[in-house]
């Protein structure tokens, strides 16, 4: 009996404390986003026979509400927010021109966890400072690379402190088993993640932007650029940055790949994000220079 009365003495007193504990949610993290306007201009436009914007992420292609061919402004309406889109044109002489979003895979769900870490007093994730080594490294680990490709070219590297995204492109030259003379020719978007002294690439993360099996005619005739500054953001209250861009007198084939090229193009790689600069160069005084 006393086992009893002492059991309906614990849920009594249980029940009294919820009733007088007032629980409270924390507010959400993240917000739901809002739609905005993505503008800009494009000169001259006079040479824009097509404009679009595409999100990488979902596919999905936009045509502008509005494309001045007087001025080369545009404008996107109602674009959901927290979210990157690439501006795409095809110029009057048949190029393609199109932006490239080189911000880290996931970089939604990474700005969401620093801010998380930040409410909930959580040291920030260690850090790494992007510098010219990096890069190093990352160009020797594609150069290195032993796959079905037997060509690699490395357009983009954009560091992100211990992170990098990569644009390059690839190719298979050789004739294989199944090709019938072909060439594959493709772009892709590739990751990396700074851990343990050295970078690794992130496995089954690379996101195929161009992917072509065609004959050596029909590959001469693909002709495409690739520019950051074609890309943008529009922030979860709705602002976006308006671009800016001038379309170049001619293809740069550091840029992508122009129309009737060599397979092999010797390009200088575009390198974004440096934390540190390169030291410039010194120059060792000779011990004769010394003494004067």
């Amino acid at each position: 009996m006393r086992r009893i009365t002492l059991s309906v003495c614990i849920i009594v007193s249980a029940a009294a404390c919820a009733a007088a504990l007032k629980l409270r949610e924390d507010p959400p993290t993240a917000r739901k986003p809002h739609k905005g306007d993505i503008t800009g201009t494009i000169t001259p436009p006079e040479r824009v026979s097509r404009l679009f914007a595409v999100s990488r992420h979902t596919g999905k292609t936009f045509a502008p509400d509005s494309f001045d061919k007087k001025t080369g402004k545009f404008v996107f309406r109602n674009m959901p927010g927290d979210a990157t889109y690439d501006i795409g044109l095809w110029t009057t002489e048949g190029h393609s021109i199109e932006g490239i979003d080189l911000e880290f895979t996931d970089a939604r769900l990474l700005r969401l966890a620093a801010k998380r870490r930040k409410e909930l007093s959580i040291p920030p994730e260690r850090s790494h400072e992007f510098d010219s080594d990096d890069v190093k490294e990352l160009k020797k680990f594609v150069k290195e690379m032993k796959d079905f490709m037997d060509l690699r070219r490395v357009l983009y590297i954009h560091g992100h402190g211990r992170r990098a995204t990569m644009l390059l492109e690839l190719m298979r030259t050789r004739q294989f088993h199944a090709a019938g003379g072909t060439i594959i020719w493709r772009v892709e978007l590739w990751y990396f993640d700074y851990k343990f002294g050295g970078w690794e690439k992130l496995a089954n993360q690379e996101k195929v932007l161009r992917r072509e099996r065609i004959t050596p005619q029909q590959w001469r005739k693909i002709s495409v650029s690739y520019y950051p500054q074609l890309s943008v953001f529009v922030e979860p209250t709705g602002y976006a940055k308006p671009v800016r861009f001038r379309i170049p007198g001619k293809p740069d084939p550091s840029h992508g790949r122009p129309a009737d090229t060599e397979t092999q193009l010797k390009t200088d790689t575009h390198i974004l994000g440096l934390d540190k600069k390169p030291q410039p160069a010194t120059t060792s005084t000779s011990p004769a220079t010394q003494s004067k």
